[in-house]
């Protein structure tokens, strides 16, 4: 009998770590999903191209930049790696660019933006924590035309419709919070405004510019 019991202690003894190295397995770390809705803010700067034209005058330009200040509101889907998303954002600019008017020496034309929006479709490839992701959509601003020297005068401007697309990574810093870098490439077409204080004297404005903002979201 205190054979038995002997051997069979020593058969517990020999085999316990064998044991416990199968009963105690490693937890396979879930990858991080990208799926679900988020919020966040963004600041950048933008870069402005805006060409006059009309008749009487030659065409001259007046870039310019400003910074970009704003939020954004969206929403993913995840298939394996593939992300799918949509994004709204909107923004405040003072994205500002001003030139001597034409071949009129000692005066000053400026083009001037007050907000800066757009919804856009996003596709994005992550792998774990990281996702690169390209957009596409409408955008929408606001931009103002005038003469600002001794002699001003507004040739309008007013709410603009275009479209935007560009790329952008984006990294998870925990399960919730996201840090990234975009840009996004807008064109708004031409608009005519007409002069203020000379009727019928009209400007063709055609407005695209670039834009690259950092951003952080809180996911949900």
């Amino acid at each position: 009998m205190k054979l038995a019991l002997l051997c069979s202690v020593a058969f517990l003894a020999a085999t316990s770590p064998v044991l416990a190295a199968d009963l105690v397995q490693p937890v396979a770390t879930m990858p991080f999903s990208w799926a679900g809705f988020y919020v966040g803010g963004q600041a950048g700067g933008g870069w402005n191209d805006s060409r006059w034209s009309g008749d009487g005058f030659p065409t001259f330009n007046t870039n310019g930049s400003g910074g970009i200040f704003g939020g954004q509101i969206g929403y993913n889907w995840q298939i394996d790696q593939y992300v799918i998303g949509i994004e709204g954002d909107f923004s405040g600019s003072t994205v500002k660019g001003d030139n001597q008017c034409a071949a009129s020496p000692a005066t000053t034309c400026e083009t001037k933006q007050d907000y800066l929006g757009s919804v856009r479709g996003r596709l994005g490839y992550a792998v774990d924590r990281f996702m690169i992701y390209g957009d596409a959509g409408v955008a929408f601003t606001k931009y103002k035309f005038a003469e600002v020297d001794l002699f001003p005068q507004s040739f309008g401007g007013g709410s603009r419709v275009g479209w935007t697309a560009g790329l952008g990574v984006e990294y998870a810093l925990t399960d919730h919070w996201t840090a990234g870098v975009e840009w996004n490439y807008y064109d708004f077409g031409s608009k005519s405004g007409e002069s203020d204080q000379q009727p019928g004297f009209f400007v063709d404005n055609r407005d695209t510019q670039n834009v690259v903002v950092g951003k952080i979201n809180y996911k949900f």
